[in-house]
């Protein structure tokens, strides 16, 4: 299952994601989180390091250890459906995206203003957080983290 954690910046998807994820864990769920970075080239080695440098000669790297692992590789596309089929199907029970607004999945809309919800109309909303109540939808305030974990452990068993 997938289910995308989509709002506006600065709305507080981060936030939310790091408090309701060790519930969703501690509840023995499996989960990864694909964050989507719509802003171009990222680093996560640091310049002068080997696997760096190896980057750099033109190789795709995994940097190995026996607690982590990361995978660095040219990516032709940013498909969230490319990602989860080769990578993520079936190691997880629970699949969050921060972002992937316009990949229309399943959604939980994290905004400020309720009228910024009609920006993440893409997919299926799921449920609002939002500190003002909105009619219409499944709704919770953001201090709600067990609430909007259960809801989530609710859909991934149903």
């Amino acid at each position: 299952m997938i289910i995308s954690f989509v709002g506006t910046s600065d709305s507080g998807k981060t936030t939310l994601l790091t408090k309701v994820i060790p519930i969703l864990v501690e509840r023995g769920l499996k989960v990864a989180v694909v964050k989507h970075h719509s802003h171009g080239d990222f680093e996560i080695d640091k310049e002068g390091k080997d696997s760096w440098k190896l980057y750099q000669a033109g190789a795709d790297v995994v940097i190995s250890s026996p607690v982590k692992m990361a995978f660095i590789k040219r990516a032709t596309n940013d498909d969230l459906d490319e990602i989860y089929e080769r990578y993520l199907k079936g190691d997880y029970d629970l699949v969050l995206t921060e972002g992937f607004n316009k990949a229309g999945k399943d959604r939980i809309v994290i905004v400020r203003d309720p009228k910024d919800i009609e920006y993440f109309k893409h997919g299926k909303i799921l449920a609002v957080v939002c500190d003002e109540k909105v009619e219409g939808y499944t709704w919770f305030r953001r201090d709600e983290v067990e609430k909007i974990a259960e809801f989530i452990i609710k859909l991934v068993k149903s």
